[in-house]
């Protein structure tokens, strides 16, 4: 199994490959005996870069230029994966992957697995010690995000359960656990019961609705508090040497990030 972390230099068959052109021409492509990866730019035989290095430049049936890279966990989550819902946006991702403290060793809790986007970032960041653990209301999705774990060779970390974490949890002890489901209200007493004391939250909500009543309802729980939102915006800066200035297109709102972290409540 291919794994993203693989940083040996010779390529071979059955290695995954960033075929880089430029910013918006990239492409996740693993390298089988006998075909060719074909792009508005011509086409580049597998057999005839099998031998190179990763970093080298290769040239196409067009005469266009392209460098062999290896990829990286942001270029599986935006060319890699198979997606059947909507997925947490990297910019998202980051902020709450400090804010969880996620490191090796975690076992960390997820609701809402839908096509396994956060699960294989949470994944990576909690191996080889750690473990995610998965629950998923849809058999359908389940697979898919198996499969979409399973090429980056982070399935052994993680275990996905088919079932709703709004009636309970199996899991006790946990270390960190993000939210994605439309009424995460629904599940703090479920979230309580499976987290350590002092464990973070994250949740991620869609709308202001949602947001604030899940605040209403995380304030009139009493178990968790550092109860904070943030709403994050992305602008891309465009780069050349005629001009440098921001992107006319940004990645405005995705969703609202809600966190917290359990206490133990007071018998008063």
């Amino acid at each position: 199994m291919t794994s993203v972390l693989s940083h040996s230099n010779a390529l071979e068959y059955g290695k995954e490959v960033l075929i880089y052109f430029d910013n918006r021409r990239k492409f996740l492509v693993k390298l089988e005996q006998g075909k060719k990866i074909s792009s508005d730019r011509g086409t580049i035989p597998v057999d005839s870069i099998v031998n190179k290095e990763i970093g080298s430049q290769v040239t196409t049936s067009l005469n266009v230029k392209a460098w062999i890279l290896q990829p990286l966990l942001i270029d599986y989550l935006e060319k890699g994966i198979k997606r059947v819902t909507q997925v947490i946006y990297p910019k998202d991702l980051g902020l709450i992957i400090l804010m969880l403290g996620l490191e090796s060793g975690y076992r960390v809790l997820e609701a809402g697995v839908g096509s396994g986007n956060t699960t294989m970032v949470l994944a990576h960041f909690v191996k080889p010690q750690g473990h995610v653990f998965g629950y998923e209301n849809r058999k359908e999705f389940i697979e898919i995000a198996k499969g979409n774990l399973a090429r980056m060779g982070l399935d052994k970390y993680v275990t996905i359960k088919y079932g709703d974490i709004r009636k309970g949890v199996d899991e006790r002890g946990l270390d960190a656990a993000i939210i994605d489901i439309p009424d995460p209200w629904e599940a703090l007493d479920s979230l309580y019961l499976a987290l350590k004391p002092s464990a973070s939250i994250a949740f991620f909500i869609p709308s202001m609705q949602q947001l604030l009543k899940l605040f209403e309802a995380i304030d009139e729980h009493k178990g968790f508090i550092d109860i904070r939102a943030y709403e994050i915006l992305l602008r891309e800066i465009e780069l050349s040497r005629r001009a440098i200035r921001p992107s006319t297109y940004m990645v405005g709102h995705t969703g609202f990030i809600l966190f917290a972290r359990k206490i133990i409540k007071s018998s008063q």
